[in-house]
């Protein structure tokens, strides 16, 4: 029983909550991102997340209604000025970076991916968010093999309702992984759910990494840009979750994807079965 959500289940040395943004048709590209740390870490968020919730005067944090102009009417934030808006997102800035293990984002341009061959959308998801958290699962895998770490993970998805294309390709990913896969995701042992982001505070910091990632994306895709080029479009709200934290983030772009779909192709022309 993890008093932090008042829910109960079966308690992970390490946690993982993920959320999405522009999966929304009117949105060119696809994010995940995730935060990654200890059940003891992120008791010690809950606790100053709250303890900021109560003394700056919200309930809970939506990051776009947050940055959502004043004429939305998005209370509290819409009564706040500018000053506090800044004040307040730096102190939860410092309460994720304080308590989170890692940060992971991907993003997916959703044209890039709508080339690739039909039957290995069905394999890998023909949901855009479904893919981008495939990405996000390796890099977790490869962060725990660099960090020696072996402890079970809880996977917490924000809240899908059950029978949408995006709940059953998540539950297809996550309950049918093969036994012997499992062990690097920590899912041997650990589990996966879908939980609401009042409850599940950690998801809301999740939500801010997954609108930061967005956010920034169009700046620098499709362009060409040099490391000086991106630092400078950098916003001072995502510098403040990035700069000197550790930090995976990555996209596709159709050069990547094609040599991706190829090694699959290549694969399947000499063993039969797409990897």
């Amino acid at each position: 029983m993890l008093e932090r959500t008042g829910t109960g289940w079966d308690i992970a040395v390490y946690e993982t909550y993920l959320d999405d943004s522009g999966t929304s048709a009117q949105s060119e590209i696809a994010i995940a991102a995730c935060y990654v740390s200890t059940e003891s870490g992120w008791r010690a968020f809950v606790k100053e997340w709250d303890r900021a919730r109560h003394e700056e005067g919200f309930d809970y944090f939506h990051m776009a209604e947050f940055v959502a102009p004043r004429e939305q009417g998005h209370k509290p934030w819409c009564d706040w000025d500018n000053a506090k808006k800044e004040r307040v997102y730096n102190r939860l800035a410092k309460i994720i970076n304080e308590n989170k293990r890692i940060g992971i984002g991907c993003a997916l341009p959703k044209a890039v991916y709508n080339t690739v061959p039909e039957k290995i959308r069905q394999h890998y998801g023909n949901e855009h968010y479904t893919f981008a958290v495939r990405m996000c699962l390796i890099e977790i895998w490869q962060w725990r093999e660099r960090s020696s770490i072996s402890h079970p993970i809880q996977y917490i998805f924000d809240y899908e309702k059950p029978g949408t294309p995006k709940h059953a390709e998540i539950t297809k990913l996550m309950g049918g992984m093969h036994p012997t896969w499992q062990s690097l995701f920590g899912l041997d042992t650990g589990g996966y759910s879908f939980q609401s982001k009042r409850a599940f505070k950690p998801l809301q910091a999740a939500d801010i990494l997954a609108w930061q990632v967005h956010n920034y994306m169009p700046k620098i895709y499709p362009e060409n840009e040099t490391q000086q080029d991106v630092k400078e479009k950098l916003h001072p709200g995502f510098a403040k979750l990035r700069v000197g934290q550790e930090m995976t983030f990555g996209f596709f772009n159709p050069p990547t994807m094609d040599a991706w779909v190829k090694r699959l192709l290549d694969f399947e022309a000499e063993h039969g079965i797409i990897p």
